[in-house]
């Protein structure tokens, strides 16, 4: 992970390491501050980009809804996905850009809400309910989306191999 400091004339950057990263995060949400993190990776994609930034706050599992997006630990890994089900102590996240992961954790494991996002400054509606309705449709056509990404290989193996 890599962190940002602005500084008055330039900036600075530090790396730190997830766990630390990730520590630092936890104490803050628990002091009841809201944190700024910036996107990592593509899992989330077309909905957030990587270098977005996001706004999380803590939430419990009464509040995290179906379509939310969610900071959560699953393993030793940390990841921001999306609720796609939900029962009373568990939830199942997957990312937009993922065609078949899918994973369960507990309730315990989720550590913020999504509440607000940023790209380049510009505010993106990822966290209101037409945004998460979308953001499931989408999950919901993964089947077709590996199709089409099936053919896409294909035709470019083709291509390169002709």
């Amino acid at each position: 992970m890599q962190y940002e400091r602005m500084d008055m004339d330039h900036k600075q950057f530090l790396r730190v390491e997830n766990e630390d990263f990730f520590n630092i995060v936890r104490q803050r949400l628990d002091a009841g501050d809201r944190v700024r993190i910036p996107v990592v990776g593509k899992s989330m994609e077309p909905f957030l980009l990587e270098r977005d930034q996001v706004l999380l706050q803590t939430a419990n599992m009464a509040e995290i809804a179906v379509g939310d997006i969610v900071l959560a630990r699953w393993g030793q890994k940390y990841m921001l996905h999306r609720v796609v089900r939900k029962k009373a102590e568990s939830a199942w996240l997957a990312g937009d850009n993922n065609l078949v992961q899918l994973e369960q954790i507990a309730g315990e494991d989720i550590i913020a809400l999504l509440v607000e996002a940023s790209r380049d400054g510009r505010r993106l509606l990822v966290s209101r309910p037409f945004s998460k309705m979308l953001g499931m449709c989408w999950y919901y056509l993964r089947l077709p989306r590996r199709v089409v990404v099936a053919i896409r290989r294909r035709i470019t193996n083709k291509r390169i191999g002709a």
